[in-house]
């Protein structure tokens, strides 16, 4: 168990130090140009998502608040055609 603990700690150890050592050799070999343009591109893209999201989301609400309506509508023994006959 304490062999296992000590392997799992010594890979999550090696994992952190070769990502932190990954970015900087990125960041030393990449143009500034090249990182602006991914960095806009990420901000594009989380603007589209976000405003698909709020999109999606309106669309959503506004077709559950029609369809508890027609339920509601439907409890209260109300038809589109009229009231039931029931009622009469």
């Amino acid at each position: 168990m304490i062999r296992r603990l000590f392997w799992v700690g010594v890979g999550v150890t090696v994992t952190i130090v070769v990502i932190r050592k990954g970015r900087q050799v990125v960041e030393r070999y990449t143009p500034a140009s090249v990182s602006e343009r991914a960095a806009a591109a990420v901000d594009d893209a989380g603007a589209r998502l976000t405003a698909a999201a709020r999109g999606f989301s309106a669309e959503f609400s506004r077709a559950r608040a029609e369809r508890e309506a027609e339920l509601m509508a439907s409890l209260r023994g109300e038809l589109p055609g009229g009231p039931p006959d029931a009622r009469r």
